[in-house]
């Protein structure tokens, strides 16, 4: 039975990124935004959190608090935003940098792929920062499959592997080649300036998702479509499906405090989206920059650092070294 549910709820997400996708969007983000986001946080937290020392922990949280300081700096519109978005890059190429002694300690190979991850993000931000923010807001949308491979073993994580393939790359691909749009304009079910509030056509929301060179261009709604397609099983696999793995040992009552907390807190939020979506958006960022990038460093250090080893607070302070 919760296959047949996931299948539908995938089948039916993909339908309603396609008919409507700024109300899709607007919907999911103000729904499920921040319930999303504490709920990932609380997973990385509880799951890697002892594989890692003292001091790395304490290093990433000082690259995050510079990129909350830089994101909250443009939102209150006292840096612009070319100044702003090579600074929060350039504190993400820290997050990857602390990671590479440890990669590279355990195979050379792990280190050439997070200096391979520096070099790229440095490229960007001198080729064009707002593109290359743009296009890791999209990936980030793939991180539940590094949640799933990092779990499972075995013959689950090739079925779960498989089942990610289907859901997170060959349906967002059908979406872009502009096929489902056509065919349900050919039947009326498509309105793409729907929306959950009333914000303005879905030509002011593309830059979500789709760079500005590309808003003219035929393929900039199906683009925009297969990126909520992506953020809405980003969410569905963040929500329905994480909470299950966390520690059985965990206190009850800890992990239902977590959930009326996260609760309480959306509430506010989603009523934030309907008196103001662009300006809460803008708050939102802030906390959702956090759960993004802090994932980077998380998903390189798993490869690793599997869930059987341990980091005592010596190796970390020895290994982990910005230069």
């Amino acid at each position: 039975m919760s296959v047949i549910a996931a299948i539908a709820i995938v089948l039916i997400s993909a339908i309603l990124s396609v008919a409507f996708p700024l109300a899709t969007y607007t919907f999911t983000l103000a729904t499920f935004g921040l319930t999303h986001v504490l709920t990932e946080l609380h997973y990385v937290n509880n799951r890697f959190r002892q594989r890692l020392g003292n001091n790395f922990r304490w290093r990433i949280s000082q690259l995050l608090l510079l990129i909350i300081c830089v994101r909250s700096l443009q939102v209150l519109a006292l840096i612009p935003s070319w100044v702003s978005v090579p600074l929060e890059l350039s504190c993400v190429v820290g997050l990857v940098v602390l990671t590479i002694p440890a990669l590279a300690k355990k195979d050379w190979r792990l280190g050439i792929l997070g200096s391979v991850l520096c070099a790229f993000l440095t490229v960007g931000i001198f080729w064009s920062a707002t593109l290359t923010l743009l296009l890791f807001t999209i990936l980030h949308n793939m991180t539940p499959v590094g949640f799933i491979a990092e779990k499972l073993q075995g013959k689950h994580r090739n079925y779960a592997l498989f089942a990610c393939t289907v859901v997170f790359v060959l349906i967002p691909v059908v979406i872009l080649s502009g096929l489902p749009t056509q065919i349900l304009s050919s039947v009326g079910f498509v309105a793409l300036e729907a929306s959950f509030v009333p914000i303005g056509g879905i030509t002011f929301h593309l830059g979500a998702f789709v760079p500005p060179q590309l808003h003219d261009q035929a393929i900039a709604i199906p683009a925009f479509s297969a990126a909520v397609f992506l953020q809405s099983m980003h969410y569905a696999v963040v929500i329905g499906i994480l909470p299950k793995w966390e520690n059985p040992t965990q206190s009850k009552m800890a992990n239902r405090l977590f959930s009326w907390l996260a609760g309480f807190l959306s509430t506010l939020l989603f009523l934030g989206f309907t008196i103001s979506f662009i300006n809460t958006r803008a708050i939102y960022g802030i906390i959702s920059a956090v759960h993004a990038w802090v994932e980077i460093p998380i998903l390189l250090l798993a490869l690793a650092i599997p869930e059987t080893s341990t980091m005592n607070t010596e190796t970390v302070s020895s290994q982990q070294t910005i230069n």
